[in-house]
């Protein structure tokens, strides 16, 4: 049951784009590894989807964005499959630097996140650094 409300929710997130710039970005937070496909994040409010040993849904909002480097925050929610399939939410701190000026579609990411367990209400925290490409 966990497993569908987070696909549809996932669902949700990633129709809410209209336009059709996708991204594609791979994360390194502590031991895990995050492959990630989500919607242009260039864009005011953009979602994410990505991928472990978890399966977790992103939704970002751009609070500052420039050519060169955006800052976003936004909520994780994701299911923790080597915990009993718990259930896990997030808030992100992220940059996105994007230093190339012949390709802006290229971009380094940093991150940072608080996280809490639902079903047994304790917390984490997760940081690492990320690649992101973005199709146009």
């Amino acid at each position: 049951m966990k497993v569908i409300l987070l696909s549809t929710f996932l669902f949700l997130v990633l129709l809410s784009e209209t336009n059709a710039q996708v991204s594609a970005a791979i994360y390194r937070f502590g031991s895990q590894t995050f492959a990630a496909i989500g919607s242009n994040p260039d864009n005011m409010v953009f979602g994410e989807a990505r991928f472990s040993g978890n399966l977790e849904a992103t939704l970002g909002v751009n609070l500052i964005r420039r050519e060169e480097v955006n800052f976003y925050s936004g909520f994780h929610l994701g299911v923790e499959s080597n915990r009993h399939n718990d259930f896990y939410l997030g808030v992100p701190f992220g940059l996105l630097v994007k230093p190339f000026t012949a390709t802006r579609n290229f971009g380094f990411v940093l991150e940072f996140s608080p996280i809490l367990i639902a079903d047994n209400g304790y917390g984490d925290f997760r940081a690492g650094l990320g690649l992101k490409y973005t199709f146009r």
